[in-house]
């Protein structure tokens, strides 16, 4: 997963530049006021990729940001250079410092195939925040929203970079291989074709929310979340 996304992350911003970051920062805070019961603004964005959500959030929070990839990060600190952002996996995270809120949105947890992985990144989630702080978890999918065969199609089309992914989502007993085949045109590098299975956990809401529950969490399922799937919100004991 490290090597697939150092290698888009020039490309991350082009990509994904339909989303409305604004407009999430927005409702996300809002999702943030409704449940949080500590009284600061510390927040901690883990897996924040090139730190859109966090160049939102900074006028209302404390931000910092957290991910795996050493380029995402540099494109981050290059558009957010009044921002903190630590180069790290999230299953073993140990930062000197607690949060009020903690953010792991976009599917990222699903990254995370094994059982075991999930229960270190909840638990390192749960360690790092205050009693009464917020922590939101956004899959991408759980065993109750996975469909078998699904397709998908993102295509940009600029001046100088030209870029088609396609893929047709895969399950091999708890895993879901998404199998992404791009294609991407720039006059740097021509035209180049790779393939990347994104292998992604599929863990039930239950498994979830039982896993927040023994890291110390109250927790809860809620809808509508940031986009197509709902959120799990966590509340330090």
């Amino acid at each position: 997963m490290t090597d697939f996304y150092s290698r888009l992350a020039r490309y991350y911003d082009q990509m994904y530049s339909f989303i409305d970051y604004e407009k999430n920062a927005k409702t996300l805070n809002e999702i943030i006021q409704r449940y949080k019961k500590a009284p600061d603004t510390r927040l901690l964005d883990v897996a924040c990729g090139t730190g859109t959500h966090l160049k939102y959030l900074k006028n209302t929070y404390q931000v910092m940001g957290f991910d795996i990839s050493n380029e995402m990060l540099e494109i981050a600190d290059k558009k957010c250079p009044d921002i903190e952002f630590i180069q790290g996996d999230m299953t073993s995270m140990s930062l000197d410092r607690k949060f009020d809120v903690i953010t792991c949105l976009f599917g990222s947890i699903n990254y995370l195939v094994k059982k075991a992985d999930l229960v270190k990144a909840i638990h390192a989630f749960s360690k790092h925040l205050v009693t009464g702080g917020l922590v939101i978890i956004e899959p991408i999918f759980t065993t109750d929203s996975y469909r078998e065969g699904s397709l998908g199609i993102l295509c940009v089309d600029l001046p100088e970079i030209k870029i088609a992914r396609t893929n047709v989502t895969r399950r091999e007993g708890d895993i879901a291989y998404l199998d992404f085949h791009f294609l991407i045109s720039t006059p740097e590098t021509g035209t180049e074709h790779f393939v990347d299975p994104s292998p992604m956990g599929i863990f039930s809401k239950d498994m979830f929310l039982k896993m927040m529950e023994e890291s110390g969490l109250s927790a809860s399922f809620v809808e509508p979340g940031l986009a197509k799937e709902g959120l799990f919100i966590g509340i330090k004991k």
